[in-house]
Formats: C-alpha cells, structure tokens, sequence
C-alpha cells in the first residue's frame, strides 16, 4: 500500500507541468493542486470477442499532492454507443459512480459482455468520465483518460441445418500412444427434420495398427443441435456393426456431446463409444469443412 500511495505521488509530481506544442516552442506551465486534482482512466480502446466469459474490468486513478486526501471525491460516468444494456452487456452491480473516499486512489467498474448468440455486427461500447470536483482526465492540453473506446466483436454466424446437409467433415481425435491420433472423416446431412452425422468414432474403430475391425453396416446418427448456439448432444443410439479378422463383432452404440462453431466451420464432437452395454472408450473428434 505504501508502495502504491508513492507511486500516485510520484506521478502526480511528474503530472505538475502540461506541455503545449507547437513548430516553434514548448511551454511548461504549472498546475495548483489540490484545486486541480484529477481522475483518469487507467487503459486505452481495446476489443474483445462478444462471448468472453472474462469481465472487463475498467480502473480509474484520482490523484492529488496530498498523500491521504481527506474528503471523499465522486465522479460520474455515462456508457453512450450502439451496443445495449442488458442486450450486449451489463453492469456488475448496477454501478452508476466512481468513488474515492478519504485515502482511496482507484476504483473501477466492471462491465460483463454478453453473447446475444446473433449475427448482429460488432458493438461499441464508449465510457467517459463526467461531473466531479475534480479535473476530468490527466493534466495536459489534450484531456487524455476521459474516455474509452469498447468494441464487443461480433463472434456469430448464423446457419441453417440444411446449410449442413451433404457436408463432408475431416479431423483427428485425441486417442494417443499406440490407440492414436487418428484421421477421422464425418458426413453431416439433414433430412427436413432431422441432423444427422455418419463416420463418428470410425477412425479409431477401423485404425488397422490399433482395432483394426472393419464397419459392415451402420446408420447416421441423430443429432440434438441448438440452431443458434451450435451446442448438440446425440442420446445414446446404433451406431454400426463391424467384423475382426472376419468374426462379427458386439453391436456398437454411441453417445455425445459437443459443439459447431459456424464462423470457423468447425465442430468438436466428445463421444462414448458403447460395446455390450458398457463404455469402450471415450474420444474427442476436432473437425472441420
């Protein structure tokens, strides 16, 4: 703590003269503190993806030449830009002002993104200081750390199941050591009600360094997905029947879990492969179009 008030007296010692440019000259001119003490805002304009799951977290600094200020400063600050409360993001807490109470150099607000799961472009989010005893921004003739630039970037894309029918997939799941990697190609189609999936699992079944067993029927199996999240989950169902070294083999069923990510056209499948009632194996499939 003793290291940080230092720091803020430090800085606000640097902070005593605002520089004006211009081609010929640079002048220096004193500021009278307290009675020109000031908040600014502790970062510059960044971005990040809508469906961020980390909070942002947005500081800002009061600073005067007294070490242990005694009377509590307020500063307001209004959020303007295309991007909606409650639709693209929230407030924590319904925060609605800064407060540096005696002794106090910081305080910050958190703002929580969030993905409205619709194609729908990026979004601006502009913070800016206002209203407070305190000179707003950080000495200097051009007022920097008053405001910044927010955009959430739009992640989604949207699709349609019948954008899926007829798509051949291509990937490795994670099986390792003698069991794997292995190539892994999967077929998708939709049949006016239904998304179904085809291959799921055959790359580890069939690897002939490993199982080696060969597929002599199988059927595609149904697909949950939610249409705008890509979220899915196949309930435990036939997936195929095979033979090793010509001898029929236990029916395979198969459950999953996973997800389809439309803008990069990929998919992550996590499957149970079931024999004789039991979980055989479980795999991730990474694979993409």
């Amino acid at each position: 703590m003793k290291n940080i008030k230092k720091a803020i007296i430090y800085g606000t010692v640097l902070a005593l003269f605002s520089v004006s440019c211009d081609e010929d000259k640079t002048t220096f001119e004193p500021l009278e503190y307290p009675s020109e003490s000031f908040v600014g805002i502790g970062v510059g304009d960044f971005e990040v993806l809508e469906s961020t799951s980390t909070p942002i977290e947005i500081e800002v600094f009061y600073a005067n030449t007294n070490e242990g200020h005694t009377s509590e400063v307020t500063v307001d600050f209004t959020i303007t830009g295309n991007a909606t409360e409650g639709t693209h993001y929230s407030i924590a807490n319904n925060k609605s002002q800064l407060s540096f109470p005696a002794g106090v150099f910081n305080d910050k607000i958190i703002i929580i993104p969030i993905d409205n799961a619709s194609e729908d472009g990026d979004k601006e989010i502009t913070f800016s200081l206002s209203n407070s005893t305190a000179t707003l921004g950080y000495p200097g003739p051009d007022g920097f750390g008053t405001s910044i630039q927010i955009t959430l970037t739009d992640d989604d894309c949207s699709f349609t199941f019948a954008d899926l029918d007829g798509v051949s997939w291509i990937g490795t799941d994670n099986a390792s050591g003698s069991e794997g990697p292995n190539s892994t190609k999967i077929e998708t189609s939709f049949d006016g009600t239904n998304l179904l999936m085809k291959g799921l699992a055959y790359g580890w079944l069939t690897n002939p360094g490993y199982w080696d067993e060969v597929v002599v029927a199988d059927a595609p199996v149904i697909v949950n997905m939610d249409p705008i999240t890509g979220e899915f989950t196949i309930a435990e169902q036939y997936l195929c029947d095979t033979t090793w070294v010509g001898s029929p083999q236990p029916t395979y069923n198969i459950s999953a879990t996973g997800q389809y990510f439309s803008c990069l056209q990929k998919m992550i499948v996590n499957y149970n492969l079931i024999q004789g009632g039991s979980v055989l194996r479980s795999y991730t499939e990474t694979i993409e179009f």
